[in-house]
């Protein structure tokens, strides 16, 4: 027997309105009009049927009844006869019919987290919003004192670097063999962070003759890792078809959103 609540993907105990819910739901992934394949069109069917015995509360008891009484009858398989041909036997046997295609524990779990992507994709634009917001602000600009090559402390993301500028306040900067002369021990630095998030933009010698940039933050380095965000983000909105292509997006936004937070992270001074 046909459970009609896994089809709707609701509980036994769901209300008129949830089932509603969910018929409208289903129905915008898998109509016809919305989905052609194979696949949707037949659950499209079992999702008319569940719809109509469920929405109905006379054939929604009697489904019930029957549905906490069913019991499965197994007949046994007609006897196999087999042919002493080969090619004869890899054959269909006479009035075989495959039975219906059915959607796949797979295909109903994409489906059930569909209804998520467009909340997921608004996070990930209002995420790239605030970036832009952040970094559209006055920077910040503190001075910081340059010491010697000898406090600097030996860290995974620094242990690869020959130069980098150490200042009083325990920052690191990463700086070319070129940019060194520029950062004597007892000169001045300025360091350019954003206004809310105090994420490092640009790190300046005081005589503004050189200037670092080359900087692990979400502004310079790591500026890709929101671009992409805004275009999954974008494509999760516009597109309405391919369950599983619009499945991937949303693991994919999910998968960045993440990735952003860890690089904003690293980018704060």
């Amino acid at each position: 027997m046909k459970d009609y609540y896994q089809i709707l993907r609701i509980s036994r105990q769901a209300s008129d309105e949830e089932i509603k819910r969910a018929y409208r739901r289903l129905a915008l992934v898998f109509h016809p009009d919305k989905n052609r394949s194979a696949e949707a069109s037949a659950l499209f069917q079992e999702i008319n049927e569940a719809h109509e015995i469920l929405s109905d509360p006379a054939q929604r008891q009697r489904y019930d009844e029957l549905l906490s009484g069913a019991t499965v009858v197994l007949e046994a398989p007609p006897p196999q006869q087999w042919h002493r041909d080969p090619a004869y036997r890899r054959k269909q046997q006479p009035g075989y019919k495959p039975p219906p295609a059915r959607p796949s524990e797979r295909l109903l779990m994409m489906v059930h987290f569909l209804q998520y992507l467009r909340p997921i994709s608004w996070a990930g634009l209002a995420w790239c919003a605030f970036l832009v917001f952040d970094y559209s602000l006055p920077f910040r600009v503190s001075e910081e004192n340059v010491l010697a090559e000898a406090n600097r402390d030996i860290t995974w993301e620094m242990h690869h670097v020959p130069n980098v500028v150490v200042t009083d306040k325990g920052h690191q900067f990463p700086v070319s063999y070129e940019g060194a002369e520029f950062f004597p021990v007892g000169s001045k630095v300025e360091v350019v962070t954003s206004w809310v998030l105090h994420v490092l933009v640009v790190v300046k010698a005081k005589s503004g003759l050189y200037t670092i940039d080359n900087l692990a933050s979400v502004y310079q380095n790591f500026m890709i890792v929101p671009v992409i965000l805004f275009l999954l983000s974008v494509a999760g909105l516009l597109l309405k078809k391919g369950i599983e292509f619009r499945f991937n997006v949303a693991i994919s936004i999910c998968i960045v959103l993440v990735f952003n937070l860890i690089f904003l992270l690293f980018s704060i001074a």
